[in-house]
């Protein structure tokens, strides 16, 4: 197994491991006003920190990966598909993510709620997509 593969399965790892965490925390999100909005800052220095550099490791290991694949499996082709698209999902998540915490550091509820409803949204696609990536990969596909 070449170093590159180690990487992006430690990657998948780490990123799939955060994604948990956060969906946990999220979980809490209305227990009080302020717990919210600490919700939403904790979610974007999670973000920030950690997802986002995970994310990105994956992609681009996946990319290295892709340039010396066959590409002659269907199943094949629908696990690249189905991970780029959890890529690409998880970094446009940015938006709402940070969206919200300016709305929670300037103690705005409505608009902590309205991108957390976009983030929730959002991610009802990405992660479906990522868990249908993983699912063939372990697969051996």
């Amino acid at each position: 197994m070449s170093i590159v593969v180690i990487i992006h399965i430690c990657a998948i790892a780490f990123w799939f491991g955060v994604v948990g965490a956060e969906t946990v925390i999220e979980r809490s999100r209305t227990e009080t006003k302020e717990h919210g909005f600490s919700v939403a800052r904790n979610h974007y220095y999670i973000d920030m920190f950690l997802e986002i550099p995970a994310a990105l490791v994956v992609m681009t290991t996946g990319l290295i990966l892709l340039s010396t694949a066959h590409l002659e499996s269907p199943l094949f082709m629908v696990k690249i598909a189905a991970g780029m698209f959890a890529v690409c999902i998880n970094l446009f998540c940015v938006i709402p993510v940070t969206k919200r915490k300016k709305a929670a550091d300037q103690k705005e509820l409505s608009g902590v709620i309205a991108n957390s409803r976009t983030i929730d949204k959002v991610s009802a696609y990405g992660i479906p997509a990522a868990v249908i990536a993983l699912a063939i990969g372990i697969a051996g596909i």
